[in-house]
């Protein structure tokens, strides 16, 4: 099982494919498997490499909440890249991993070649609503555990868009769900997604960032669109794309489109074979 040591805990990751790296972050409470229409379609064309962020999946979960932030998030992204001897990639993340990704941009500009930010912001806007929303999760985690907290989340609007699909997008999200453990989801919510920077606070960086930048959000990703349209309208390098139709899980919902406007952004065309 590949796995990382880095700054104390261990990260399970997953490499497929060869060529120029590409790294995905994944949400919260998503995990690796969440990304699989991505590195089926995306390791034809680079070396794609995903992996279990601190507290989700195989990754290890610490017990102690001062072992979470959006900086230690970061630094583990950081110390995977120096594990694998990569010291240039495409990065992207959506959602939390979005938030992540940009800020390790904001932070290791020379190493990002590219940037893809999908549906991110969230608490941004109605930071309030937002804190409220974590604590109750990180409740629900630590009073009925990951049985419970699944309950909750494919109700909820973060969720719930993609839920609707049908008993196989349910299914999937549920055995997502499952591979966490609750002090790492609770930790998580309350010390990492409630204590980041809201995508205003950084706007100075922002508009000083030059990476080539792709944005990505789906129609009906409520919390995310006026942070993304923030972000198109202050990073200098930035292509903003809305999926129509979709919600906050823009790359299981409509994973071809989300596909397509990656491959486009990145320019990536499948080489024809000897006499096609």
């Amino acid at each position: 099982m590949p796995i990382a040591r880095v700054n104390g805990v261990s990260l399970y990751y997953e490499v497929a494919g060869r060529g120029a790296p590409l790294v995905l972050v994944h949400g919260f409470a998503c995990g690796i498997r969440s990304w699989d229409p991505q590195v089926r379609a995306l390791s034809r064309y680079r070396r794609v490499i995903a992996y279990d962020v601190r507290g989700h999946g195989l990754s290890d979960a610490p017990p102690e909440a001062a072992a979470y932030s959006q900086a230690t998030s970061v630094a583990d992204l950081h110390a995977l890249l120096a594990h694998l001897k990569i010291g240039r990639a495409v990065v992207g993340g959506l959602s939390m991993g979005g938030n992540i990704a940009l800020n390790f941009a904001l932070a290791h500009p020379a190493m990002v070649s590219a940037l893809i930010v999908a549906d991110t912001g969230a608490g941004s806007e109605a930071a309030g609503d937002w804190a409220a929303g974590l604590r109750a999760f990180a409740d629900v985690l630590n009073r009925g555990g990951v049985e419970a907290f699944a309950d909750m989340a494919v109700a909820h609007p973060l969720f719930a868009r993609y839920v609707a699909q049908g008993p196989e997008a349910e299914r999937l999200v549920r055995s997502c769900l499952m591979t966490h453990r609750a002090r790492g989801l609770a930790h998580t919510a309350l010390e990492v997604l409630a204590k980041r920077p809201s995508i205003y606070s950084l706007d100075a960086r922002l508009r000083a960032l030059g990476v080539p930048t792709l944005l990505i959000v789906g129609e009906y990703d409520t919390p995310c669109l006026k942070p993304h349209r923030f972000m198109a309208d202050v990073m200098p390098k930035a292509r903003h794309v809305v999926l129509r139709g979709v919600g906050h899980l823009t790359n299981l919902e409509a994973p071809a489109a989300f596909n397509a406007a990656v491959k486009s952004f990145l320019r990536l065309r499948a080489a024809l074979r000897p006499g096609h």
